[in-house]
C-alpha cells in the first residue's frame, strides 16, 4: 500500500474524510466477513455434532444383530484346573470336563560338561576325536534336518545351527549344560536328536545330549529296519520301501480326488434335477433350453457385451474396425477363432438411411439432424433439420450380425528393433519418422541401417551418436471383412436373447429364480478344475455324463438311485486312504525321496545315503554310548474330555461349541475327578448393554436438544479486528460463545434429525400378538413437566441405582431380562433397527449434503465459496474508491501549494 501524506496545505483531515466517503464500501465488506466467519462457526458445530451422531449410527447398527445381546457368564468349579469363557452361541446349563493330559513343549536338559567349558570351546576340547559327524534333528511331525559337525565346531555354532533348524537352544555358563526345547508345545512340535552316523552319536555324546529314550531308539530304528545282511540286501529293501511308500500315496491321493468330486456330486445333482425341472416346464426347444442355460450362467455385464448366435455358441467383444464396426470372436472346440461382424444401420421416420456422425448428429448426407427435448406419441426423440426447425423425424436404430473373417494386411508404416530390443516405430502422425517408447524422433539410414535421432525441425541431433537396427519389418494390420453378404438369422445381443428366451419359456418368477440360482451351481462344478484323469471313472467329466444319463432315463428318481451308490464308494475309498497312510507312515522316512523323480541321479543318490544313514543307525546302538545325566521330557498334546468325549491339541487352549477351554492342570478321568462348568445368560450383561446405549442416546439428545433451544443471539455478530481492540480477551470470548451458542437454534436440518430420532425411539415393536414399547420395560422419558431443562427427550431406567430421577422405582427391566431373555432381545433389535434406519435416512448423499452427513455440508461449502468470492469483490471496490477519493485530495493539495507559492511570490513582489 503507498503512504499517502494528506492535508499538508488544506488542513483537512483527509484520511477521516475519505473513510466517511467510503464507509459503505467497507460496510458491505465487514458484513460479508462476518457472515462468512459465522457461516465457518456453524460448520465448525455441525461438524462435531454429526461426529457423534455417526458415532451412535455404528453403535446402533451393531445392536441390529443378536450377537450383540448373546452375554454368557460362565462359572468353573475348580479355576485351577481350568478357565473357561462362553460365547454367545454356548449353550446355557452344566456340562463336566476332565483334564487327562496337559500339552507341554519337548524339553532337554544336556548332561553336565566340564566347568571349563564355555561357548567358545570347540568339539575336540570336548574329547571328540571323530571326523564329520552328521546329526538328525528330527521333529515330531516327521520333517528332518541335518547338522553337519567337526571337531572344529564350537559350542555357540552348534547352538546357533539347532535354532536355525527350528528349535530353542542355549548355553547355561552356571550349570554348565545345553538346554534345548521345541519352540511350541504338542507332539509335533516335539524334537528328538540322534547321530545319523557313528560320529555324529559321538559328537551329541561329548556334548551332553546323547539321551537313550524310546523316542530316541525308535528314530533309529525307523531307518536300521531297512538294514540286510548285505549292502545291497538293504538298497534292495530301501527301494521296495520306497516303490511302496510311492504306490500308497498315489492311492491316497487319487482315492482323495475321487471322494472330493464324490461329496461335491450331491450338491451338484441336486441343482442339476432341479434345473432340469425348471426347464422342462418351458415349451422351449432343446437348443433353446441350452441357450438359455449359457446365458443365465453368464454375468449381466458379459450378457451386455456378447453376442450369441443361432447355435448358442457366445461371441465375445474383440475390436472395432476401420469402419466402425464392432468385432466379436469366439473360440470353438479345435481352438480356431470365428468372428461376427456387427453393422448398425439407422432409418428415419422418412424412409430414408441415416448415418450417425462423432458429435451425436444424423446426416442422409444432405440434411444434418439433431436430437430435441420433443417426442412422438409413441415416445421416440424427434431429431430436428438443423436448417429446418419445421422439419423433424424420429430415427431407429437396427443392428445385424455378419460372418467375418480377419486377414493380416501391410501398412505403409515399418518397425526397427536393435540388438537390445528396443522397437522404434512408424506411424500416421509420426510423419515418416521412426519412435521409441520415450517419444523421441529418429531418421532411418537405409543402407546401413541405422537410427538417427532427429529434433522437431528434423535435424540430425548428432550423427556420431547412431542406433544400428538389428530388422526392419513392414508393420501388419488386422483387417476384418464380411463373409456373407446375408445376415445372420437368430443372433443377437446376449441380453436381448435372454430377455427373448426367458418371455417365450412361460416361467414364473419362482421357477425362473430357482432356475436362475441352480445354473450357477451347475456350472460351478462343471467348470471346476479336476485332478483326476479323464479315465477315472469318477473324473468330474464322467460324473456329468453320468448324472444327466440318469436323469435323461428316469429323471430326478434315476439320479438319486445313482447318487445313493456313490456312498459305498465314499466309504471304500476312505478305507484306502486308511491303509494308505499306514503304508506311509511305515515308510514316512522316505517321504523326501518319493518325493524326487523316479530313477533320477537325485533319487539315486539320495538312496545311497540314506542306506549309509541306514547302517550307521544299526551300529550306533551297540557302538556308541548315551549320557545318563542328561534327561528328555517328550513334548505332547493336550487331551481333554468334555461331557465324555475327547478333544485333543497341539496347545491348552480349546474351542468348543461356544467355550473357550484352557487347561491348567491334570484332574484325572472318571465323573468322579470331573469339574464342572455351568453356563447362563448374562442378564447383568444384557441390562449394562441396554443402558449403555440409552446413555449414549441420551447425551447425544439431550445436547440436540439444547441446540435447537438455545437462546437467541439476535443483536451479537462476529467483531472485527477494530471492535477486538476495544475489548478484553474475556469479553471477546463471552461474546463469541453467545453466537456460536446460538447457531443451530431451531435450525431445520436439527428439527429433522431430532424428530426422527425420537419418533424411531416411541415406536411399538409387535413380538407375536403384542406389541411393546421402552415402557414395556420400564424405560421411560420424565416429561416435559419434571424433566430438567432440554433433557424431556431423554429415557430414564426404572430402579438405575445411577439415575437419582427413577432409582426408587421398581426394577422392570432386570425383571424381563430374567423371565423373557428373548424378548428383551428381540424388541431392542427391533429398537435399534428403527433408530438405525431413521438416522440412516437423515445421512444420505444429497446435491446438498454428503454420505453420512444430516446436514447440507456441500451447499455450506458453496455459500463459504461465494462469500470468498463477494469479500474479494467489495474490498477491490473498497481500494479503488479509495484510490479515487486520494487522488482527487491529492490534485486539490497540488493546486493549494500552487496557489500557496503563487501568493507567497506574488506577496514578495508588492513588498509584502
Amino acid at each position: 500500500m503507498p503512504i499517502r501524506i494528506t492535508g499538508l496545505n488544506s488542513g483537512l483531515d483527509t484520511e477521516a474524510i475519505i473513510s466517511a466517503l467510503v464507509s459503505s464500501y467497507n460496510y458491505k465488506t465487514q458484513k460479508y466477513k462476518k457472515a462468512q466467519t459465522k457461516l465457518s462457526w456453524k460448520q465448525d458445530a455441525w461438524k462435531t455434532l454429526n461426529t457423534k451422531i455417526y458415532s451412535l449410527y455404528n453403535s446402533v447398527g451393531n445392536m441390529r444383530f443378536s450377537n450383540a445381546y448373546n452375554l454368557k457368564s460362565t462359572t468353573v468349579s475348580d479355576s485351577t484346573k481350568a478357565t473357561v469363557t462362553a460365547g454367545s452361541s454356548a449353550p446355557n446349563g452344566t456340562q463336566k470336563l476332565n483334564i487327562i493330559q496337559i500339552a507341554q513343549a519337548g524339553y532337554l536338559t544336556g548332561a553336565e560338561l566340564d566347568k571349563s567349558t564355555t561357548t567358545g570351546t570347540t568339539l575336540a576340547e570336548l574329547g571328540y576325536t571323530g571326523g564329520n559327524g552328521t546329526i538328525n534333528l528330527t521333529k515330531g511331525d516327521g520333517t528332518t534336518t541335518q547338522i553337519t559337525v567337526t571337531q572344529g565346531t564350537t559350542v555357540s555354532s552348534f547352538i546357533s545351527s539347532l535354532k536355525s533348524a527350528g528349535v530353542n537352544a542355549s548355553y547355561d555358563d552356571v550349570n554348565h549344560r545345553i538346554y534345548v526345547s521345541s519352540e511350541k508345545t504338542g507332539a509335533d512340535n516335539d524334537f528328538t536328536l540322534t547321530g545319523a552316523n557313528v560320529d555324529g552319536a559321538n559328537a551329541l555324546y561329548a556334548l551332553g545330549l546323547n539321551v537313550e529314550s524310546d523316542a530316541t531308539k525308535a528314530t533309529y530304528q525307523s531307518y536300521a529296519k531297512y538294514v540286510g545282511a548285505t549292502t545291497a540286501d538293504t538298497q534292495a529293501a530301501v527301494s521296495a520301501a520306497l516303490e511302496a511308500y510311492r504306490n500308497a500315496l498315489a492311492a491316497y491321493e487319487a482315492a482323495s480326488a475321487q471322494n472330493a468330486n464324490l461329496s461335491a456330486t450331491y450338491g451338484y445333482a441336486s441343482a442339476y434335477t432341479a434345473m432340469m425341472d425348471a426347464l422342462n416346464n418351458t415349451s422351449l426347444s432343446d437348443t433353446e433350453k441350452t441357450k438359455l442355460q449359457t446365458l443365465l450362467g453368464m454375468t449381466a455385464k458379459e450378457r451386455t457385451t456378447s453376442i450369441m448366435d443361432a447355435d448358442g455358441n457366445v461371441y465375445s467383444y474383440a475390436t472395432t474396425d476401420k469402419d466402425g464396426n464392432k468385432i466379436y470372436s469366439y473360440k470353438d472346440e479345435s481352438g480356431a477363432t470365428k468372428y461376427i461382424e456387427a453393422v448398425d444401420t439407422y432409418t428415419g421416420s422418412d424412409g430414408k438411411t441415416y448415418s450417425l456422425n462423432d458429435d451425436g448428429t444424423y446426416t442422409d448426407g444432405t440434411n444434418t439432424y439433431k436430437a430435441t427435448k420433443e417426442k412422438d406419441a409413441d415416445g421416440n426423440v424427434l431429431y430436428v433439420n438443423t436448417a429446418d426447425e419445421n422439419d423433424k423425424i424420429t430415427i431407429e436404430k437396427s443392428t445385424a450380425y455378419y460372418e467375418a473373417e480377419a486377414t493380416q494386411q501391410n501398412t505403409p508404416y515399418y518397425k526397427c528393433v536393435d540388438a537390445d530390443g528396443n522397437e522404434y516405430v512408424q506411424s500416421e502422425t509420426s510423419n515418416g519418422y521412426y519412435v521409441d517408447t520415450d517419444g523421441n524422433r529418429y531418421r532411418l539410414n537405409t543402407s546401413t541401417n541405422s537410427l538417427f535421432q532427429v529434433d522437431e525441425n528434423g535435424k540430425d541431433v548428432n550423427k556420431n551418436e547412431w542406433i544400428k537396427a538389428t530388422s526392419v519389418t513392414r508393420i501388419k494390420e488386422t483387417v476384418y471383412e464380411q463373409t456373407t453378404g446375408t445376415a445372420l438369422a437368430d443372433t443377437g445381443r446376449a441380453s436381448d436373447v435372454l430377455t427373448e428366451l426367458k418371455e417365450a419359456s412361460g416361467l414364473s418368477a419362482n421357477d425362473y429364480k430357482t432356475l436362475t440360482a441352480n445354473v450357477a451351481a451347475v456350472n460351478s462344478y462343471e467348470a471346476a478344475e479336476d485332478t483326476l484323469d479323464a479315465s477315472d471313472a469318477y473324473a468330474r467329466a464322467n460324473i456329468v455324463a453320468d448324472i444327466k444319463n440318469a436323469y435323461a432315463n428316469n429323471g430326478t428318481a434315476g439320479v438319486t438311485d445313482l447318487t445313493n451308490a456313490y456312498a459305498s464308494a465314499i466309504t471304500a475309498n476312505k478305507e484306502t486312504m486308511a491303509t494308505s497312510q499306514e503304508t506311509m507312515d511305515e515308510h514316512s522316512v522316505l517321504a523326501t525321496i518319493a518325493a524326487m523323480e523316479k530313477d533320477s541321479a537325485e533319487e539315486a543318490q539320495a538312496i545311497a545315503d540314506f542306506v549309509t544313514q541306514a547302517e550307521a543307525a544299526n551300529n550306533i546302538s551297540s557302538s556308541v554310548s548315551y549320557n545318563t545325566n542328561a534327561k528328555k521330557i517328550d513334548g505332547q498334546d493336550a487331551v481333554i474330555k468334555l461331557n465324555g468325549v475327547t478333544y485333543t491339541g497341539d496347545s491348552n487352549s480349546f474351542s468348543i461349541n461356544g467355550l473357550s477351554i484352557t487347561a491348567q492342570a491334570e484332574t484325572g478321568d472318571g465323573d468322579a475327578n470331573a469339574i464342572t462348568i455351568t453356563t447362563s445368560t448374562d442378564t447383568q450383561g444384557i441390562y449394562d448393554k441396554i443402558k449403555d446405549f440409552l446413555t449414549q442416546y441420551n447425551a447425544l439428545i439431550n445436547e440436540i436438544t439444547s441446540l435447537y433451544n438455545a437462546d437467541s443471539a439476535k443483536g451479537y455478530e462476529p467483531l472485527t479486528d477494530e471492535e477486538k481492540d476495544s475489548l478484553s480477551e474475556t469479553e471477546i470470548e463471552k461474546w463469541e460463545e453467545k453466537i456460536k451458542a446460538s447457531l443451530l437454534r431451531r435450525d431445520n436440518s436439527l428439527e429433522s434429525v431430532m424428530n426422527a430420532m425420537t419418533s424411531a425411539m416411541s415406536k411399538g415393536v409387535k413380538i407375536g400378538d403384542k406389541t411393546y414399547y421402552l415402557s414395556s420395560f420400564g424405560i421411560n422419558t420424565l416429561g416435559y413437566l419434571n424433566a430438567p431443562e432440554n433433557e424431556q427427550n431423554a429415557y430414564h431406567i426404572y430402579g438405575d441405582e445411577d439415575d437419582a430421577a427413577t432409582a426408587g422405582k421398581d426394577d422392570k427391566l432386570m425383571a424381563a431380562i430374567t423371565a423373557d431373555p428373548d424378548t428383551v432381545v428381540e424388541f431392542m433389535q427391533n429398537l435399534a433397527t428403527n433408530l438405525y434406519n431413521a438416522v440412516g435416512d437423515k445421512m444420505k448423499s444429497t446435491t446438498l449434503s454428503s454420505v453420512y452427513t444430516v446436514y447440507n455440508d456441500k451447499e455450506m461449502a458453496s455459500e463459504y465459496s461465494d462469500y470468498t468470492d463477494l469479500i474479494k469483490k467489495w474490498e477491490e471496490k473498497l481500494q479503488k474508491q479509495e484510490d479515487y477519493y486520494y487522488e482527487k485530495f491529492s490534485a486539490m493539495e497540488t493546486a493549494l501549494a500552487k496557489l500557496n507559492s503563487q501568493s507567497s511570490s506574488l506577496s514578495s513582489l508588492l513588498g509584502g
